[in-house]
């Protein structure tokens, strides 16, 4: 888990920064390298700038912003919200259904895409996974 500036692998992660997947909050960061790999994975598909909308997030703020309450994907460190728009949104889908490890939480919104790599081991909460599901 990467949990400060340096365990960041500039050579691994080249197109991002550590501050990008900081809580907006608290400001702590714990990021799986997983999905690390994965968006720099699609970044490396897609040939182009890809904005991160929200990664990791302190359990006080996950609470204010998510019904998942304080114990949500974003406080594991293993989920990560994606700025798209629709034509973005398929191209992602795509590369998230074809990559291994494919992920296990795939949320739809109209102007972001959830991705996540929660499991059941994680927390009871992410028994049903694999889940896809749209936001409303």
């Amino acid at each position: 888990m990467i949990a400060s500036e340096d365990q960041w692998d500039l050579e691994r992660w080249p197109n991002f920064s550590f501050d990008e997947f900081k809580c907006s909050s608290h400001g702590g960061v714990k990021i799986s390298p997983v999905v690390l790999d994965f968006i720099q994975a699609y970044r490396n598909v897609l040939g182009k700038g890809v904005s991160i909308n929200s990664g990791f997030r302190c359990p006080e703020h996950n609470n204010s912003v998510s019904s998942t309450g304080e114990d949500g994907p974003h406080t594991t460190g293993y989920a990560i919200d994606i700025s798209t728009n629709t034509q973005t949104q398929y191209q992602l889908l795509r590369f998230a259904f074809s990559y291994n490890p494919q992920p296990l939480g795939i949320g739809v919104a109209k102007t972001f895409t959830h991705i996540d790599f929660c499991n059941v081991d994680m927390n009871d909460k992410f028994l049903v996974r694999p889940n896809v599901w749209r936001y409303a």
